[in-house]
């Protein structure tokens, strides 16, 4: 899919691809005024990497895609170097074309098999994208393995979506039993839940990029993005943000 959709809204208006967070009371204030088209997006990162060390940091976003998070960590974060890797071609060709991604390293890589050194980050971040591995377990091996002794991995995705061919209990025990020391989990479905509605959504950004080309394929994406709305709201489905460190290996 996220091939057809490079090809087919190449428009550099879609920087983000993922579902946003918002929640009451949440503060857009230190969002740039031209950006502010982007805060669910924008804040949904923000909060994923919440009470993480960015500053002079080395980070590594795996599933980068277009390089929306990684402008996050360019422009909003005091990041010293930041790495994008991504196996869709059409999207990192579209990341490589955006200036606004003039700091960020972007590689081509499979997520299971990445193309970087051992213990090489001090942090790695992994949103909304891992429900697409295959290898589950290689990815998280991986991230392990670019991590610092000291890291920090941040994952967060989508969870029990029945619809997605993935053995969901196979992943959990692939993250219970692995030498991850676990900092915090949080079920951020409700906040996924309400920034999937609201005024500025990934669905009201697609509609406005719509045209007789790509409409039968952003009105199927929009589709799906009711369904999994749908299935927060009940329960069935979940949103879940994870940060882990390697210190369990070293303590």
């Amino acid at each position: 899919m996220y091939d057809s959709v490079a090809e087919n809204i190449p428009q550099p208006e879609l920087l983000f691809f993922n579902y946003g967070f918002w929640q009451p009371g949440l503060d857009d204030s230190w969002i740039e005024p031209y950006d502010i088209r982007y805060r669910h997006h924008l804040n949904l990162v923000k909060h994923a990497l919440a009470g993480v060390d960015l500053c002079g940091k080395t980070v590594l976003e795996i599933g980068c895609g277009r390089g929306g998070n990684c402008y996050y960590l360019s422009f909003y974060a005091e990041a010293a170097r930041i790495v994008g890797v991504d196996t869709c071609a059409p999207n990192l060709a579209l990341a490589c074309q955006d200036p606004r991604l003039q700091r960020v390293d972007l590689v081509a890589g499979d997520a299971q098999r990445l193309p970087l050194a051992d213990c090489s980050f001090d942090v790695v971040l992994n949103l909304e994208s891992a429900h697409c591995y295959d290898q589950f377990d290689c990815f998280v091996a991986e991230a392990w393995r670019v991590l610092k002794g000291s890291g920090v991995f941040c994952f967060a995705d989508l969870w029990n979506v029945d619809v997605m061919e993935v053995d969901w209990k196979a992943r959990e025990r692939a993250l219970r039993d692995s030498r991850w020391k676990e900092i915090a989990e949080e079920n951020i479905s409700e906040q996924v839940f309400q920034a999937m509605g609201l005024p500025g959504s990934i669905s009201e950004q697609l509609d406005e990029l719509s045209s007789n080309s790509n409409r039968s394929l952003i009105a199927g994406i929009n589709g799906g993005v009711r369904a999994l709305r749908a299935g927060l709201a009940v329960g069935a489905y979940s949103y879940r943000l994870r940060k882990m460190s390697k210190q369990r290996m070293i303590a």
